[in-house]
């Protein structure tokens, strides 16, 4: 087993072995993070189960003892990297066309096209999804360009991940 965490009952799913996202604090370091994961009674319930210290109470004086399986971390933006990683690799292989089947969002586009304000539809989504996307989900932004950039940076990396495929 490896590290041990701590989070408050409140924060619990009802149901044990369910995937959920978790308020949880790293036992040794004090850090304090959001993760995706699984929490049980028993560690043979769990694939790769750390020790997870449940607290309760009004001061927090009460514990219980659990186990924990993480999934995966969630950064303070709320944005998960695996996930983003995962869909970018994935991206690699599969097309990049966007539908979305809106016959609304398609005259509003070729109104913006045939008004001269952009030579395509594809270009006025691009730009105005990304537009959005920056001024209401700058984190995310963030992160897939790091994210995008690991991908650009190491040719060695892909290949072999690909290989392992």
């Amino acid at each position: 087993m490896s590290n041990h965490y701590i989070t408050a009952e409140e924060h619990l799913p009802d149901e044990e072995r369910t995937e959920t996202t978790l308020q949880i604090t790293d036992a040794e370091t004090k850090r304090i993070f959001e993760a995706r994961v699984r929490i049980a009674r028993e560690p043979d319930d769990l694939t790769d189960p750390s020790p997870l210290t449940v607290v309760a109470g009004p001061h927090e004086n009460v514990s219980k003892e659990r186990y924990i399986e993480l999934i995966d971390e969630i950064d303070s933006a709320g944005i998960n990297e695996d996930l983003l990683r995962r869909l970018a690799s994935d991206q690699e292989t599969t097309s990049n066309i966007v539908n979305t089947r809106s016959d609304d969002l398609k005259v509003v586009l070729r109104y913006l096209v045939e008004s001269g304000q952009y030579d395509s539809t594809s270009e006025a989504l691009r730009e105005l999804s990304f537009q959005y996307l920056a001024e209401n989900q700058p984190a995310l932004l963030d992160a897939y360009e790091s994210v995008r950039t690991e991908f650009e940076d190491d040719p060695l990396r892909r290949a072999r991940s690909e290989h392992e495929s």
